[in-house]
C-alpha cells in the first residue's frame, strides 16, 4: 500500500467521525436551540474534532477537504430531516452543491500527497507565529472558514424553509453555480496537467485553455458558485 493511499485511509476514517460527531451534536442541540443554531453549533462541533485530529497529526492541512466535505454533509442531513417535504427546487439545489462539492474533493485528494505535506502558507504563519500557532491555527485555519462556509449557505437554510416563489432566479442561481463549478472543474483539470509537464521551467506559465482567456478561472468558477446560491435563495419567499 502507497504512503498516499494509507494517508487517505486515515483521513476518510477521521472524516467519517467527524461526520458522526456533527450528527450526534446535531440531535443533542436540536432539542435547545433553533435548527439552524443546531446546526452551528454541530458545525463548529466536527471542527473542533478535525482540529484535534490536525494537531494528533501535527497538520493543519488535515481541515483542507472539510470545507468541501461540510455542505454535502449538510445536504445528507437536510434530506434526513425533510425528505418528502423538499420541492424540486430543493434537490436541483442539493445535486448543484454534490457536484462542488465532490469536484473540489476530489481534485483536493487529486493534489495531495500524503501527510509530509501541508500548505506552506500554515508553515509560515507556524513560523511567524511561534508559540501563538495553535490559538492562530483553530481561530484562522479552522473555525474561520467554517463559519465564512456556513455563513455563505445561509440562502440554503432560508430556502428549506420556504416557498419557491420566483423561479426564474431560482434556475438562474441553479445555472450560475453550475456554470460555476463546470468552469472550476475544466480549469482545475488544465491546471493538474500543466503542473505534470514534462522538463517544467521555474518561470514557465499556464496561459492556455481557459487559463489563457482569464487569470483565474478557478476562482471566477468559485465565486459563481456561491453567487449562485445567493440567488436561488432570493427566488423563495
Amino acid at each position: 500500500m502507497s504512503k498516499k493511499t494509507s494517508a487517505l485511509i486515515q483521513i476518510v476514517i477521521m472524516y467519517l467521525i467527524v461526520g458522526l460527531s456533527g450528527y450526534l451534536s446535531w440531535n443533542y442541540f436540536v432539542d435547545q436551540y433553533s435548527s439552524i443554531i443546531a446546526l452551528l453549533l454541530s458545525d463548529i462541533v466536527m471542527t473542533v474534532v478535525v482540529f484535534v485530529f490536525s494537531m494528533i497529526k501535527k497538520n493543519s492541512s488535515v481541515y483542507d477537504a472539510y470545507w468541501s466535505v461540510v455542505p454535502f454533509y449538510f445536504v445528507l442531513l437536510w434530506i434526513y430531516i425533510y425528505g418528502s417535504q423538499l420541492s424540486l427546487a430543493n434537490w436541483l439545489t442539493f445535486l448543484v452543491i454534490s457536484f462542488w462539492s465532490w469536484r473540489l474533493t476530489l481534485n483536493w485528494v487529486r493534489s495531495w500527497s500524503d501527510f509530509s505535506h501541508e500548505d506552506w502558507r500554515y508553515i509560515d504563519l507556524a513560523n511567524k507565529t511561534k508559540a501563538f500557532y495553535p490559538v492562530v491555527n483553530f481561530l484562522g485555519i479552522h473555525l474561520f472558514p467554517t463559519v465564512m462556509v456556513f455563513g455563505c449557505m445561509l440562502p440554503v437554510f432560508y430556502s428549506l424553509n420556504a416557498s419557491p416563489s420566483i423561479s426564474v432566479l431560482i434556475y438562474l442561481g441553479l445555472s450560475i453555480s453550475f456554470i460555476g463549478t463546470l468552469l472550476e472543474y475544466f480549469a482545475d483539470n488544465e491546471l493538474a496537467k500543466f503542473r505534470k509537464r514534462p522538463n517544467p521551467k521555474q518561470d514557465d506559465l499556464l496561459d492556455t485553455g481557459l487559463w489563457g482567456k482569464c487569470r483565474n478561472p478557478n476562482y471566477l468558477g468559485e465565486i459563481m458558485f456561491w453567487l449562485g446560491l445567493a440567488i436561488i435563495g432570493i427566488g423563495f419567499n
